[in-house]
């Protein structure tokens, strides 16, 4: 099969991490390559390599990377080719998976300081077993739902669970403020460990007076101070609409989201 006609591209079966190249160097590499090691064995593995297919794999994606220049957008797959309707047939090498790396120019005032319009839709839930560490390839169901469901002017969706909780939009964590406390929904089926999101927990309570991952309702989420999404190629961005209700903020929160942004992202 050709780049463009694999199962990962055709089917979705793949795992892959998102990123930025910046200046020849990948953006927080090592966090990237640790979700998507853990990724690529729980949908691949067992590999006969034992624990040395960890470092072959490392190294096979950094040499994609030696010739990249520039400021880009990276989108890393790894995939496996197979027979028609098979995803797993025994024990196999980590050097049977195919590696794929696609780039795009960054073109940084595409996203600085703008914010995002969100909708909110129903989110098709995963099984319980499906672990928030996975990014996995097949994005069918959420294209299907931003097609239903965005209006014109709309940036993306925010899902929410059956019992209306605020789980993620399709290419971001999402983060509530509410008197100065930072809330998030918990890693699950339903939400991803992104890299960003971590790096935001990490200096949380150097700008907030608490941080706390908890459910937080759409009735909330309209109640909140502020709320901001968080992706590694974005960084961390403002939300300005969720549906219909329009969200204003403060000089003094702006510098506050300034400096953080600063932090996690440029730093």
């Amino acid at each position: 099969m050709t780049d463009n006609l694999n199962r990962a591209f055709m089917y979705g079966e793949s795992v892959f991490t998102t990123t930025q190249l910046v200046n020849g160097t990948v953006r927080d590499w090592d966090l990237h390559f640790e979700r998507l090691s853990k990724g690529v064995e729980f949908v691949y593995g067992p590999f006969i390599d034992e624990s040395d297919w960890v470092e072959q794999l490392k190294n096979r994606l950094e040499g994609k990377f030696q010739d990249l220049q520039d400021n880009k957008i990276l989108r890393i797959t790894v995939y496996r080719e197979q027979q028609r309707g098979l995803l797993r047939n025994g024990f196999i090498s980590v050097s049977d998976l195919k590696v794929h790396l696609h780039s795009t120019p960054l073109d940084p005032q595409r996203y600085e300081e703008k914010m995002i319009k969100l909708r909110t839709c129903p989110v098709l839930e995963r099984p319980h077993w499906w672990p928030s560490f996975l990014k996995a390839g097949n994005y069918f169901d959420t294209i299907l739902r931003q097609k239903i469901y965005m209006k014109p002017g709309d940036d993306d969706v925010l899902f929410l669970s059956s019992q209306d909780t605020v789980l993620e939009s399709s290419v971001a964590n999402i983060f509530t403020v509410r008197h100065n406390k930072l809330f998030t929904a918990p890693t699950g089926p339903n939400v991803l460990e992104g890299v960003m999101r971590k790096k935001v927990i990490d200096v949380a309570h150097d700008y907030f007076e608490t941080f706390t991952e908890s459910e937080t309702t759409i009735e909330q989420l309209l109640k909140a101070d502020a709320i901001f999404g968080a992706n590694s190629v974005r960084g961390i961005f403002l939300v300005d609409r969720i549906d219909d209700h329009d969200i204003t903020y403060g000089l003094d929160f702006l510098e506050k989201f300034k400096s953080l942004r600063r932090r996690v992202f440029h730093e």
